[in-house]
């Protein structure tokens, strides 16, 4: 058990790196570790020398490490990969192509209008085909701020399985908003990117509430995206809906990918060409702990005391009163469709 403990230790699944980062934060700040969290990550985990960039936002030095800078740099994206199955997303962030696209600035990627040519064979000495292809493109960016406090006790950071409940509670908050930004209808704002429903509109769904239908349905979608697509699909469903397939459907739910969504409803079925959906993520998430803050305990979060009226939020929770810890994670995504019929979705599934 030892050596297998030391070689966890030494070679975590790369997702770990943001969740050690998190919770060596947490202790210092519990007062459970008083000499600091970078201290904390060399003495319990030693060899590890991502988890403490990532705590620094890549500010330690990784110049003798190999190709663990490179590690460092991917450590967000390996995180969010990570919340698959708990987020829909994060599948089709893994699925999707990964695009660079730096800090607060626009990529313009390119996408063939139509289907590709075939490279034709060629005989000795014959000359070769210079072969016409036309691309338009699609602009990603700028990345735009997806962020979250998560409140827990202090008592809970300080029970025997705090590293645990830390992490779990991270997994969550994060895979729900990141599946809420993704399957959205809404359009790009200053504060975020354009939901991948976004410009679609949608299917009818067939009427019958019956195995019959959920075939239709399904036919539908794949229809629609795979058009001009990879012909690989994606269903994201709710969660019930996900679990009732299988049942209803096992000759068809055994031959096709879904992923269940808590962001999705129950009568909202999505199809999606995940190698059609382009992703950026921020090298590093901006972590940050407190037991000091004053929080508006809201999905909806207003000023804590605002200047018109003046209005109190409500309900607000003094985190040094109440002996609690306070987790922010703010972290930079984009994400694109490279075309706009790469997916579809009914709104009034029967079933």
């Amino acid at each position: 058990m030892r050596v297998v403990a030391d070689l966890d230790n030494q070679f975590p699944k790369q997702s770990a790196y943001v969740e050690r980062a998190v919770f060596a934060e947490v202790m210092a700040h519990a007062g459970l570790y008083h000499d600091g969290s970078d201290a904390f990550l060399q003495e319990r985990y030693p060899t590890d020398k991502i988890s403490r960039a990532v705590l620094n936002r890549a500010n330690v030095d990784l110049s003798t490490t190999g190709n663990q800078a490179a590690l460092a740099e991917s450590a967000l994206r390996s995180f969010l990969v990570s919340l698959a199955p708990e987020s829909a997303a994060a599948e089709l962030i893994r699925r999707g192509v990964r695009i660079d696209i730096g800090r607060s600035s626009l990529a313009r990627f390119p996408f063939r209008s139509g289907a590709p040519t075939a490279a034709p064979w060629v005989g000795q000495g014959d000359p070769i085909p210079v072969v016409s292809r036309t691309f338009d493109g699609v602009t990603i960016g700028p990345a735009k701020k997806i962020a979250l406090i998560s409140a827990i006790t202090r008592e809970l950071a300080k029970r025997a399985d705090g590293e645990a409940v830390v992490t779990r509670v991270l997994r969550e908050d994060v895979a729900a908003g990141l599946d809420a930004a993704y399957f959205s209808t809404a359009a790009a704002s200053d504060a975020a990117n354009a939901g991948l429903l976004n410009g679609v509109s949608a299917l009818s769904g067939t009427p019958g509430a019956d195995a019959v239908a959920m075939a239709a349905d399904l036919e539908a979608l794949a229809a629609a995206v795979s058009e001009n697509g990879s012909g690989a699909v994606v269903y994201i469903m709710s969660p019930k809906n996900a679990a009732r397939l299988p049942i209803r459907v096992p000759e068809i739910a055994g031959r096709i990918t879904v992923l269940p969504s808590h962001a999705v409803a129950n009568t909202r079925i999505i199809a999606v060409d995940p190698v059609s959906v382009l992703h950026s993520t921020d090298p590093a998430p901006d972590i940050v702990v407190s037991r000091d803050a004053v929080l508006h305990m809201s999905d909806v979060p207003l000023e804590i005391v605002s200047d018109t009226g003046p209005t109190t939020a409500d309900p607000v929770r003094s985190i040094y009163q109440t002996d609690g810890i306070a987790i922010r994670i703010i972290a930079e995504i984009a994400f694109a469709k490279r075309r706009s019929d790469a997916v579809a979705f009914i709104n009034d599934a029967s079933w």
